[in-house]
């Protein structure tokens, strides 16, 4: 079981990638996420042939291949390439705006339930707390890299086109392009969407709370080596069961997944030829463009406009055409998009629920509790 569930994470990776490949409007392939991907890829060496099957798959050695590559492979390789071009950041924006307008409901999509709970502690992502209506275009900017200052006004900006402002007179990607220049994303750390991983791989503990002793016996005990290790391991167990989705989602997969996303909403909303225009005149990689307008303007109107799923662009040509239904056809596709994604495309293992004695409790963790 332990080497099906290893091979299959590849596969899946494999598979993804092949897809993405067909996709000509997609710079991922040419990103430096490559070179994570690869560094990920080396891991599938321990399944080479060449290794003796009863050595490497035995009960005590494959919970180590499967922990290696779930917190070194999928966790910290993932992390580095599941947002390499914004993907993560325009999905979730997009997906927990239409949530807090009430336009979905958030069990509706199952993968996008999973990272909208799995990442809701990613300072990276959220800049802190999740964003209120009237924070989402400023919390968005500052995420993608932007100074304070600076996203307030992208954010003051889209509140004035969302109550029927005229767009700037140099362009619908003027202003993005005067503040968007020498931004620097912050990257996702694996430690902040995993306590299992900040536990495991960067041994910290410092606000672990004993929950399994009682007074007494931490009077009696919490001097003691043993005592110290027992409390580390079943708070690290309880956090592992807590994120055990998180982690069964294949983080490659995902990103190329949420990549085709962006690449094909472009292509719904009929912006290809405006960003082709865009990347022409500026130079610039198109998913620059891209956020200006999904910010600006999308996220604006979920932000700002008193009936969203109903809001016209009136103020803006490139989105009259959708209008006044573009908010149905956004959830539409979204949704028709990411109900269409097999679960056996994205989970590389499965977890199940504590307790289960006629299952294997948690498919790949390398961890049995007692």
């Amino acid at each position: 079981v332990s080497k099906m569930v290893f091979d299959n994470y590849f596969n899946q990776m494999q598979k993804s990638l092949k897809a993405l490949n067909n996709d000509k409007s997609s710079n991922m392939k040419k990103s430096s996420a490559m070179h994570n991907i690869m560094m990920v890829s080396f891991l599938e060496n321990f399944g080479l042939p060449a290794f003796e099957e009863s050595a490497m798959w035995n009960p005590l050695c494959a919970g180590t291949n499967l922990s290696i590559l779930d917190y070194f492979g999928n966790l910290e390789g993932g992390c580095a390439v599941i947002d390499c071009q914004a993907q993560l950041r325009i999905v979730m924006y997009l997906y927990h705006g239409l949530v807090i307008n009430g336009i979905v409901q958030e069990d509706e999509m199952p993968l996008l339930e999973i990272l909208y709970k799995g990442f809701k502690n990613c300072k990276a992502l959220w800049q802190g707390s999740l964003p209120s209506r009237g924070e989402l275009v400023k919390k968005f900017w500052i995420s993608f890299g932007m100074g304070l200052n600076e996203s307030k006004q992208m954010s003051k900006s889209a509140r004035l086109l969302a109550q029927g402002g005229p767009v700037s007179s140099g362009g619908v990607f003027a202003e993005g392009l005067q503040h968007c220049r020498g931004r620097t994303m912050k990257p996702i750390e694996p430690s902040e969407i995993s306590t299992a991983f900040r536990r495991i791989c960067d041994r910290d503990f410092s606000d672990v709370v004993d929950k399994y002793h009682t007074p007494e016996q931490r009077k009696r005990s919490s001097h003691t080596e043993q005592y110290v290790v027992a409390v580390h391991t079943n708070d690290t167990l309880d956090h592992l069961e807590e994120e055990i989705q998180l982690h069964s989602v294949n983080f490659i997969s995902t990103a190329c997944i949420l990549e085709q996303f962006v690449c094909s909403i472009t292509r719904v909303l009929q912006w290809d030829s405006l960003l082709e225009t865009f990347k022409r005149t500026t130079n610039l990689d198109i998913r620059q463009g891209f956020a200006i307008i999904f910010a600006q303007h999308l996220l604006g109107a979920l932000d700002f406009a008193q009936d969203p799923l109903n809001y016209e662009f009136r103020n803006a040509p490139m989105l009259t055409r959708q209008a006044p239904t573009l908010f149905h056809g956004v959830c539409g596709f979204l949704d028709m998009y990411f109900s269409n994604v097999p679960p056996t495309n994205v989970l590389w293992f499965q977890g199940m629920e504590a307790g289960d004695d006629s299952k294997v409790e948690i498919i790949g963790s390398g961890a049995t509790r007692r």
